[in-house]
């Protein structure tokens, strides 16, 4: 009789989490994850898979050009719509890398009903169709909304500088 009990109770808990994790949506995803899936995206060079994570009206706050090509302040303010920022560069990162990927190691996460705040520090690779290599290092901060679609970007900050980090590390001087 206990043998049937166990083999019912594993069977009906089999079913019960396997509805559970088909069920789980994109609309179900915390707003780390969503942060996460985001950046999964931009590293995948899907666009479309990005740009779904984002909320319309969303925000990009730069403080500083991420590249010494650019100056500072060359945008004309520091903040832009996320979007577009993300629909002008995308094109130009994924045509001109081999390979680009951005890893985001959330560092803290705070949910206060229908608002969010993800802090990460973001490690990315960019290999050009050359075969050059770079890395950086940055933190980013993401506001998110809950909607009817699930959590989605609001709005990201990051504290970017010019090449912070690089492939090839300048020689020890020897100097302390």
């Amino acid at each position: 009789m206990m043998h049937r009990y166990l083999t019912v109770t594993a069977t009906v808990i089999l079913i019960v989490s396997s509805f559970g994790s088909t069920a789980l949506s994109a609309a179900e995803r915390s707003p780390g994850d969503t942060v996460q899936a985001f950046n999964q995206a931009l590293s995948k060079h899907d666009m479309n898979a990005a740009m779904a994570l984002v909320a319309n009206g969303s925000v990009q706050f730069t403080l500083r050009s991420a590249h010494n090509d650019i100056p500072s302040g060359s945008t004309g303010g520091i903040s832009s719509d996320l979007k577009t920022h993300w629909t002008s560069i995308g094109p130009v990162v994924f045509n001109s890398t081999s390979s680009y990927s951005r890893i985001p190691k959330v560092t803290d996460a705070r949910t206060d009903g229908d608002l969010a705040t993800v802090w990460t520090n973001i490690a990315t690779e960019t290999v050009g169709k050359d075969g050059s290599k770079r890395t950086d290092s940055f933190s980013e901060v993401y506001m998110l909304v809950h909607t009817a679609s699930g959590w989605q970007i609001a709005a990201v900050a990051d504290n970017r500088g010019a090449n912070k980090t690089s492939a090839t590390a300048p020689a020890a001087s020897g100097k302390k």
